[in-house]
Parts: structure tokens; C-alpha cells; sequence
């Protein structure tokens, strides 16, 4: 996967932070979306360069 280690890094510091990330689903599958700890969803049609700037910001 192509920008697999920055996608991890991002998931991490946000996982720490009690959020969890999720790919989309077609035809959205090259955007991520950001769920609270109860499964709600907090932000989506985020590219990866938006999650790795939203894990430095939170």
C-alpha cells in the first residue's frame, strides 16, 4: 500500500487520542473518515495528507 507508513502513523496518534480511522467505501475508497470511541463519525471525506495534518493538530 502505497503511503502505508504515513497512514499508520496518523491512525496511531489518533487512536491514542481515543479516535479510530477508517477507509471509505466505494466509490470513496481513497478517502478516510474519523470515528469517536462509540462508533459515531466526527469528520470524513478526509485525504491522507488531512489525516496526517488532523493527528499533528489534536
Amino acid at each position: 500500500m502505497l503511503f502505508e507508513k504515513e497512514y499508520r502513523e496518523a491512525e496511531e496518534k489518533l487512536y491514542k487520542k481515543g479516535f479510530y480511522v477508517e477507509n471509505m467505501i466505494e466509490p470513496y475508497n481513497d478517502c478516510y473518515e474519523v470515528l469517536d470511541g462509540n462508533g459515531k463519525v466526527l469528520i470524513d471525506h478526509l485525504s491522507l495528507a488531512q489525516l496526517e495534518q488532523l493527528s499533528n493538530m489534536i
